[in-house]
């Protein structure tokens, strides 16, 4: 992005050197906890290191240990089959956005926006624990009795037999989805149904709504039918930001190691046969205290990562790319695609370039000329005139009016549903005592034991407090530190503005897990091991990259005449930023500090590997060590799940409007 602020030459830097003051601590925590850890992941992944006392250079033996070692691009080869599956269930979350976006009622369609917004603040730890305790249990579990109740297990028996799957499914069996090596990987791309992300769901919601209203009312002077108007105008519309999104889903699931570890594990299930790049890299640091060879592994998932970024980074510049390399590059992508599928080696990354490059714009142009042929050869039939059937045509149109609207809130109603299921176990659970869930677990049953709550508050009250502490903190010093830095990029091209710019750009490429062995290490020699502030210093240092990058683009849309009428009456550049940016940033400061609050509360990764005091831990990682001990009390701990996720709902329902205005505004215009 380049800069629009006034440019500063060096022989007038002598009257705004002070400005270098609003970046200054941005770039000391970043270049601390950001680049210094990065920088020693390098340099350490040349040597046989063991953390501590042992360094030994050994060159680019950890890189040919890595290359030759088939565990790790075993973790890569499923890292990109769990992110094909994750593209495939990208599917019901487009299909619910066209649902919403074609209700008529604003009111409906902002009570159903109001729920899917709800079930995307509820910590992804707690469903997938709710997952592993209710759906994935081998004799009791409600995925097993779905099974047997529909028949589906008989087929599932049958085609195991029939496909060679190696005993899967056996009459007389429970599928033990979390203690098969087979299994658990299924039961990692499984969870989570009817899999409709939240974030997705608005995101295609929010371009569908940008379609002008005229197109359709074309459309319909035309006598498009919906198929028409799907595969003529929303699918072709949306599509590039389909295709954003099927990247960026590869570029976390690639990089992402919570929802595995919660799932299966630090081993990675039975065999490690659900291990994923960044679990891989932790077991070899943390387990076999291999750290010189964990930190090669973070240099090429990093690597692999920021490639990913640059293919997305192409995707969204596509429509200005010239017809030559778009032939290229698509040319490219189908051969290496169909080159993988063909040797059956990283078959998913074969079937995810076809899928990429698939011409879908032609298909869905071709499909809509087709349905427009059949609807104008319908209407051009040289059958008389009835008054008759024409009131025919107007009732059938009415009733297929009717029909396609019940269809539609049918299809919301029943996602919704579906994807609230597990926070209604949660909730019927937390009012039971042992004895009436083995009996009766999915019904709500008396007497009511509101004592587990108590018994759970107890339990986790040290645990939510760190927790807010830890995320307010860390929230306040993300938004005041990436203020002060907005201001400086918005307001003047200071000398190095630009180079400090491109630097901060590149933070949002890396994967911050892939630096997470060198910074456990630089945390460990400040003394910050086991203390909440190191929890609050990495939380603001990576939070700020991405609330830069929000904030000075509102920072730039501020009239300048403001600032220069300021100046006219002395206000200094920090009062500027006070009685000007503060006031006006309010909604889209709003919109960030949600953002990063719940970032902060949902995180157990990095509080797992770095805090060992109980009394400190925050409420993710207690919830998690919770749901692994062996003798559980559900309703205790179903009453935590609950305690853990009603802050952020209470929280985001209260700040609804301002995170909703955040999103729409772009600044005020002069």
């Amino acid at each position: 992005m380049a800069a629009i602020g006034k440019k500063i030459h060096w022989h007038d830097l002598k009257y705004h050197w002070k400005m270098y003051f609003f970046i200054a601590p941005t770039i000391i925590i970043i270049a601390m906890f950001q680049y210094y850890p990065a920088a020693s992941g390098i340099f350490h992944s040349f040597f046989r290191w063991n953390g501590a006392d042992i360094s030994e250079y050994v060159g680019f033996r950890n890189y040919t240990r890595l290359f030759e070692n088939t565990d790790f691009w075993r973790s890569f080869e499923l890292a990109f089959t769990l992110g094909v599956f994750n593209i495939v269930k990208m599917i019901p979350a487009f299909i619910v956005a066209v649902c919403l976006h074609r209700v008529r009622n604003d009111n409906t369609q902002f009570f159903y926006r109001i729920l899917f917004v709800i079930q995307m603040v509820i910590p992804g730890l707690v469903i997938v624990l709710i997952w592993r305790s209710f759906f994935f249990e081998a004799t009791a579990g409600y995925l097993n009795k779905f099974l047997f109740s529909t028949n589906i297990f008989d087929l599932l028996v049958w085609l195991d037999s029939h496909l060679h799957w190696g005993g899967l499914f056996v009459y007389g069996q429970c599928p033990a989805w979390l203690g098969d090596p087979k299994l658990i990987i299924v039961a990692c791309i499984v969870w989570g149904f009817p899999w409709v992300g939240s974030f997705a769901v608005l995101n295609y919601l929010a371009r569908l709504q940008s379609i002008p209203k005229d197109i359709y009312e074309a459309a319909d002077v035309d006598g498009a039918n919906w198929f028409t108007k799907f595969t003529r105008i929303e699918f072709p519309l949306v599509l590039e930001s389909i295709k954003l999104i099927l990247i960026l889903v590869i570029i976390e699931t690639i990089k992402d190691a919570g929802m595995i570890l919660a799932l299966a594990g630090i081993e990675g299930g039975p065999g490690g046969s659900a291990t994923v790049p960044a679990l891989f890299m932790l077991r070899k640091a943390f387990i076999e205290q291999d750290m010189g060879f964990a930190c090669a592994v973070g240099i090429i998932l990093t690597a692999v990562v920021i490639s990913f970024q640059k293919m997305s980074e192409i995707i969204t510049k596509w429509p200005e790319l010239s017809t030559k390399k778009q032939i290229t590059i698509r040319t490219v992508a189908l051969v290496t695609g169909t080159f993988l599928v063909y040797i059956g080696h990283f078959v998913s990354v074969g079937i995810g370039l076809l899928a990429i490059a698939f011409p879908y714009g032609t298909i869905s142009w071709l499909l809509g000329k087709f349905f427009a042929h059949q609807q104008d050869a319908n209407s051009t039939s040289d059958a008389p005139y009835h008054p008759i059937n024409d009131s025919g045509s107007i009732i059938w149109r009415k009733w297929q009016d009717i029909g396609l609207r019940t269809a539609k809130h049918l299809t919301i109603c029943s996602v919704i549903l579906l994807a609230f299921l597990p926070l209604y176990l949660m909730f019927i659970v937390s009012l039971k005592n042992n004895d009436q869930f083995y009996s009766n677990p999915a019904v709500l049953t008396t007497p009511l034991h509101w004592i587990n709550w108590k018994v759970a508050w107890e339990m986790i009250t040290p645990c939510l407090a760190n927790s807010v502490f830890i995320s307010a903190t860390s929230t306040l010093a993300t938004l005041f530190l990436a203020l002060c830095s907005s201001y400086f990029f918005a307001r003047y091209q200071m000398p190095f503005s630009n180079f400090i710019w491109n630097a901060i750009l590149i933070l949002m490429m890396m994967p911050a897990i892939a630096n997470l062995i060198p910074l456990f290490r630089l945390l460990r020699d400040l003394n910050l091991i086991n203390t909440l502030s190191a929890l609050i210093i990495v939380g603001a240092s990576g939070g700020q990259i991405f609330a830069i990058f929000v904030l000075r683009s509102f920072v730039e849309d501020i009239p300048k005449d403001l600032f220069e009428a300021a100046e006219i009456d002395g206000a200094s550049h920090f009062q500027q930023m006070m009685i000007i940016v503060v006031p006006l940033a309010g909604p889209i400061l709003g919109t960030v500090g949600v953002m990063n609050f719940i970032s902060q509360w949902n995180d157990f990764v990095m509080p797992l590997i770095v805090i060992r005091d109980h009394a400190r831990l925050p409420v993710m990682v207690q919830l998690l060590r919770m749901a692994g001990e062996y003798i559980k009390l559900w309703g205790p701990l179903m009453a935590g799940y609950a305690m853990a996720s009603i802050p952020v709902i209470v929280l985001f329902v209260l700040t609804m409007k301002l995170f909703t205005k955040g999103l729409t505004e772009g600044g005020v215009k002069g």
